[in-house]
């Protein structure tokens, strides 16, 4: 019999913060940020905006979803309540492969943009393999920190997210406040995007991957105190934080660089740290440094904790091998689940590097990571109407509204993706499509043969 996790081991704050650590706001703004403004350019802060709106649309629907199901088993365990196993086994497995891919991300921020940080920064220059140690590095203190506890590490992540968005949102503050000649509001069209429409989808699909932490909670009910109101508090929370936070950093970022000048500022790598150097000193920019390096560290043990938990679920249904649901027997937590995780994201991380460049990976695996997020979101949006039949007995047009709308808005995204000539953009996009077949003859396989699971409101 698969070991049970710690119940009543987090609160309300803790579970509210892990998806806000979760997108590694300090990171996202330095690194994913960056890949975003590639497209967007000068109309960065638009693209924010609009994925803000996105995400919190998924963000209420979610908040619908865990007031009936909650556990360890995350997304996949709202579409197993909504549509059954064939469906859940996809989002099942579709949020293992993009939370890997999202690790991979996390790690590729800190092989590429820390040895132009290092130079830059502190004029220390680095070896051209020191990419595989600091990848190594990064995800190997995910899975140490996550594996050591869930109350320890879910504590850790909160305090880190709110050191991290209070001192990165002062200086956009003392910026825009000393030299309020550089506000504008064009920034806010499509007036400065690459290729137009496109350039807003694409985007968007990778400032999609900035909030991407933020159902970090959901994996978490087993352990969390009353988990059908809080995490659904936690999630609407977390996007308001990070929305409110990576639309004013688009925003100051944008404009302190120059909304005609955006085309550089992608080629830049740190634009980030740049800017808070010329406009507010060494000091500062020393500080984002060791933010950004800290926002990712951080980053990799809330992905390391949800991805691990979601594995022992699937495993715990037959649908995995059964050695990941094994429960480490001093600090209750799935260790197995976890290790294969971080070491899946090494490798796939290692062999992007190899193969594409550094910062090529890192788009690379941002796209990938968020069509599966998208995908992923769309499973779990359309659960929501099979899920207010099974509890209520009825349909509610709100409900069936909103997926709708998220589905809609999803689909733009993915045309946006498929007509991009960008050589990392098509291999992250082949990478999602190619899992996505397997995982459906795997599943078609087997159809008829996977065990007999019991739904029901409390999994």
């Amino acid at each position: 019999m698969p070991g049970k996790l710690r119940e009543n081991s987090i609160g309300l704050k803790e579970s509210m913060f892990q998806g806000v650590a979760g997108a590694a706001p300090t990171g996202a703004a330095i690194a994913t940020l960056t890949g975003a403004a590639y497209y967007a350019q000068g109309s960065l802060p638009l693209v924010a905006f609009i994925a803000f709106l996105v995400v919190m649309l998924n963000a209420v629907i979610i908040r619908r979803i865990s007031a009936k199901v909650a556990g360890s088993g995350g997304y996949y365990g709202y579409v197993k309540t909504g549509y059954g196993v064939g469906p859940a086994l996809f989002a099942g497995f579709f949020y293992i492969f993009y939370q890997i891919m999202a690790l991979c991300l996390i790690a590729l921020s800190v092989a590429v943009f820390v040895p132009p940080l290092m130079g830059y920064v502190f004029g220390i220059t680095l070896p051209s393999y020191s990419w595989f140690p600091l990848l190594l590095v990064t995800l190997l203190f995910g899975l140490f920190v996550s594996v050591s506890g869930i109350r320890g590490s879910t504590r850790y992540t909160m305090i880190m997210a709110v050191i991290e968005i209070t001192i990165i949102s002062a200086f956009g503050i003392y910026i825009l406040a000393s030299h309020p000649s550089i506000n504008t509001a064009s920034v806010f069209t499509t007036q400065y995007s690459l290729n137009g429409i496109s350039g807003i989808g694409i985007g968007v699909l990778l400032m999609y991957t900035a909030f991407s932490g933020f159902g970090a909670s959901t994996p978490l009910g087993e352990e969390s105190v009353s988990p059908k109101r809080n995490i659904g508090i936690s999630v609407v929370f977390t996007v308001i934080i990070l929305g409110i936070f990576f639309v004013f950093t688009a925003y100051y970022f944008t404009v302190a660089w120059g909304p005609s000048l955006m085309g550089q500022y992608a080629s830049e790598l740190i634009p980030g740290v740049t800017i808070i150097n010329g406009f507010i000193g060494k000091a500062a920019a020393i500080a984002v440094t060791l933010l950004f390096i800290n926002s990712l560290l951080t980053g990799t043990v809330v992905v390391t904790n949800g991805t691990s938990r979601v594995m022992m679920s699937m495993s715990r249904d037959r649908m995995l091998p059964s050695g990941l649901s094994k429960i480490h027997h001093t600090h209750v937590t799935p260790w197995v689940a976890a290790s294969t995780v971080v070491i899946s994201a090494i490798l796939i991380g290692s062999i992007s590097v190899i193969f594409m460049g550094g910062f090529n990976a890192f788009i690379f695996s941002a796209t990938a990571a968020t069509l599966g997020v998208l995908f992923v979101h769309a499973l779990i949006n359309a659960s929501l109407p099979p899920l207010d039949r099974k509890f209520s007995g009825k349909f509610s047009y709100t409900n069936i509204a909103m997926t709708l709308v998220s589905i809609i808005i999803f689909a733009f995204i993915f045309y946006s993706t498929f007509i991009s000539i960008s050589l990392p953009v098509i291999a992250g996009t082949a990478v999602f499509i190619g899992w996505l077949l397997v995982s459906a003859i795997y599943i078609v396989s087997k159809r008829g043969k996977f065990p007999t699971i019991t739904i029901d409101a409390s999994d």
